[in-house]
């Protein structure tokens, strides 16, 4: 082994004083030596601080910011682990609890909705589908975030395990930009995008046909009862539950329940018709605006 190979490398000199590059200047923001920090120097008066100490202060920061990338990289890993594959079985389970009930009313007017009913099908697979390729896009994106992120944290660890002082030194604009990319990558949140959305069964059309067929089936117009837990809080229910009167101003002394009708000014009756022939009487009053729609017709 020769003599040149047996002890650690001499580290750069100052260029100036052919000295050690011991000192590192603040207000330059580089390493000098002992005669750039004395009389005559051109560091004189500035804010100095040993080489070793500003190597420690740096060392400090890397293992905070590793730390923190530990913690990041844990939230995120817990979040496509745990969360992502909910919200896909939350999208799964809601899209079947709505074909459900898409399939269920139309079931009452099938003769009269197969074009709506497909329709809406197809809207609720196209929402499930937009839900699940949402959530397999975040996956895609938190993933690359994850790799990046380890990436960063391996360049970080190098660093803080193979280079010397003064390289460490000179590596300080790196270590601000690695540092300065890893806060880059946010935090994962949540987004409604993530969710199956309801509202793309909403349709005027299953709605009407829907209530006009329940409405059309009810019996024993003698005997006819509301049953009080469907009355929707723009009615008002009379002692004899035969009478419904429209309010303007949605009522507070229902309880709310998945019978009641809360967007429509509707009611359902405790028995339904059979058969035979029946009628709903109607007083508008002094009403400014109102509409009786008979049975088949369209808007």
């Amino acid at each position: 082994m020769s003599a040149e190979s047996s002890g650690p490398e001499p580290g750069p000199l100052c260029p100036e004083h052919g000295q050690a590059l011991s000192w590192f200047c603040c207000s330059e923001r580089r390493p000098v030596c002992a005669a750039c920090t004395g009389l005559g120097g051109r560091c004189r008066g500035h804010r100095v601080r040993r080489a070793e100490e500003r190597a420690e202060e740096l060392r400090n920061k890397i293992v905070d910011q590793c730390e923190r990338l530990q913690f990041q990289s844990a939230s995120i890993t817990k979040y496509v682990a745990e969360v992502l594959p909910g919200k896909n079985q939350g999208a799964v389970s809601t899209a079947s609890a709505a074909r459900e009930l898409v399939i269920q009313r139309l079931g009452l007017v099938r003769s009269l909705c197969e074009s709506e009913e497909q329709r809406l099908l197809e809207r609720v697979h196209g929402e499930e589908e937009r839900a699940h390729q949402s959530i397999l896009t975040q996956r895609v994106h938190w993933t690359e975030a994850l790799q990046k992120l380890d990436a960063i944290r391996t360049s970080l660890v190098d660093m803080l395990t193979h280079l010397d002082d003064l390289q460490l030194i000179q590596k300080e604009q790196e270590i601000f930009e690695r540092t300065e990319e890893a806060e880059g990558i946010l935090d994962p949140q949540d987004s409604d995008k993530l969710n199956f959305n309801e509202k793309c069964i909403r349709s005027s059309l299953l709605t009407q046909l829907w209530v006009t067929a329940v409405l059309g089936s009810l019996s024993g117009t003698e005997d006819v009862r509301i049953d009080e837990r469907t009355v929707s809080p723009f009615l008002q229910l009379s002692d004899d539950r035969r009478t419904l009167t429209f309010n303007a101003k949605k009522s507070k002394a229902y309880a709310d329940g998945p019978e009641r009708f809360d967007h429509w000014p509707n009611a359902l009756a405790a028995t339904s018709f059979q058969a035979g022939l029946h009628t709903w009487m109607v007083n508008v009053q002094n009403s400014c605006a109102y509409k009786v729609q008979p049975d088949g017709s369209e808007d």
